[in-house]
């Protein structure tokens, strides 16, 4: 009997490990830099109001910047050279020391300067573009599309990094009874929280480094000297390559689904649930607990969608898109769903009801992760089907972007309602000493964002969604292009 050949396409235990083991400082990065940066800065930083104003202005400012930045970052990686790392495994050792450096160094604002506004603005500016940056560089899909040429192994190396972050998620979803803990021992929230991302995050840099080591480039296609990549390149991108620009108008709406559910949680949470609106006192044992739950509700879907994805997929016959345009419909329902039951007055009654729905919308966006990451490595395949150069980067700085901005704006609405209701608490107990009277109005408004606005969106993209244009018969034209083209590399 003879032996079965191992594919060279195949991927094996090594593989799966280096990348889910990369992936762990991006993923706590993440962690602490959406709604929890939003709450360390209203709540913890011992900065008042300015908290709020500054967190918001810089979260809008840093996406405005980014339409420049992220498009010369792609252009850098396009233009790396391959050496003994690879082509694009430096630019992620670089995310690794930038990620690290910035989420500390922001948490770790000197209370000696929270008087001086303009020292506190340049503090948590520049070390927040040092987080920005290094976070650019980082980019999953262009590393696995590098690893294997096999959509099958491809699905199989994006499902570890993302169980994983979701193993890391539960972890951050106990961050709040973590900092209530270390509280109990300093005596301050803010030295608290301090403390919590400095060891994360030291503890996260050495285990992705030991990923990092794990992974090896395999298709790295080597540009002809009169071919070399360009800045207009990326503009070319934008006028002619149609499945990329149907995505990014795509995830101008479906991608604020998934931010806008994490960003206002926690506060509404807080307020609905663990507070007296009558004196503004919260319960902080109980904060850290419905933390937790939520968070939960949140983290076990998305790993449970993720699990079921593949199954699901086969049930869809390898039609990503087709289940890609499913998965908007269930989210939206989940979203409409939470929106009546707020207005209804039950949301505000029941903490289950609550985490229920949260449940069933993250299952549903938990589910929709590897078809939409699929469809994002078709199209870097079919930028060099259809232009015979790897622009890989490049086609995925518009999808990266928009990721980057998406949580930024959503902190930032979110920020904007803080901001209107004047929301000031008391950064060493935790209770609420602003206008008690304008917090039912907040929870409302935490709704809109977590429920209304991300069911208008699902429509929206279902529609759009609807205009991509590679179909299975072009897809396995794709496939066999990609195919021919790098053994024909490999031959040489």
């Amino acid at each position: 009997m003879s032996k079965k050949t191992k594919s060279p396409e195949a991927v094996g235990a090594k593989e799966v490990f280096g990348v889910t083991a990369l992936s762990t400082n991006n993923g706590l990065a993440a962690i602490f830099m959406s709604a929890m940066f939003m709450t360390f800065m209203t709540d913890y930083a011992g900065l008042g109001a300015m908290g709020a104003t500054l967190a918001t202005t810089l979260l809008l400012a840093a996406r405005i910047i980014d339409a420049v930045d992220d498009p010369i970052q792609g252009f850098i990686m396009d233009r790396g050279k391959a050496g003994k790392y690879g082509k694009y495994k430096p630019f992620f050792l670089l995310s690794l020391f930038m990620t690290t450096i910035g989420v500390i160094m922001l948490y770790a604002l000197p209370s000696g300067i929270t008087g001086k506004p303009v020292v506190v603005a340049v503090w948590v500016i520049f070390f927040y573009f040092v987080y920005d940056i290094g976070a650019s560089f980082y980019n999953q899909n262009l590393l696995f599309r590098t690893m294997t040429n096999d959509p099958e192994q491809r699905a199989k190396l994006l499902v570890g990094p993302r169980l994983w972050v979701m193993v890391l998620g539960m972890f951050g979803s106990a961050m709040a009874a973590i900092a209530v803990s270390i509280q109990a021992v300093v005596g301050s929230y803010k030295t608290a929280y301090m403390l919590l991302a400095a060891g994360a995050m030291t503890i996260s840099f050495i285990i992705s480094v030991t990923g990092w080591f794990l992974v090896k480039e395999k298709h790295v296609v080597e540009q002809e000297e009169d071919e070399k990549v360009k800045i207009s390149d990326f503009f070319e991108l934008i006028k002619t390559n149609k499945p990329m620009m149907i995505n990014f108008y795509k995830c101008i709406f479906t991608g604020f689904i998934w931010t806008f559910l994490f960003a206002a949680p926690v506060y509404y949470v807080k307020w609905a649930y663990c507070a007296d609106l009558t004196t503004g006192a919260v319960n902080m044992n109980l904060f850290a607990t419905y933390s937790l739950i939520v968070s939960m509700m949140m983290l076990l879907p998305l790993l449970a969608g993720t699990i079921v994805a593949g199954p699901m997929l086969k049930a869809f016959k390898g039609d990503f898109v087709r289940m890609h345009r499913f998965d908007f419909i269930l989210q939206g329902a989940c979203g409409l769903l939470m929106f009546l039951a707020q207005v209804t007055g039950i949301l505000r009654r029941s903490p289950a009801i609550f985490f229920v729905i949260m449940f069933l919308m993250a299952m549903a966006i938990g589910i929709d992760f590897i078809p939409g990451s699929s469809l994002s490595m078709e199209i870097m395949d079919y930028t060099i089907y259809s232009t015979g150069k790897d622009r890989s980067a490049l086609t995925g700085v518009l999808e990266k972007f928009l990721e980057k901005a998406q949580s930024a704006v959503s902190s930032a609405l979110v920020g904007s309602i803080l901001i209107a209701i004047g929301y000031q608490v008391d950064s060493v107990t935790g209770d609420y000493v602003g206008e008690l009277s304008k917090m039912p109005t907040m929870l409302n408004w935490m709704i809109v964002i977590m429920g209304l606005i991300p069911a208008i969106m699902a429509v929206i993209g279902i529609l759009i969604l609807r205009k991509y244009p590679i179909d299975q018969k072009l897809r396995k034209e794709i496939q066999e292009y990609i195919q021919q083209h790098q053994s024909k590399k490999a031959d040489m």
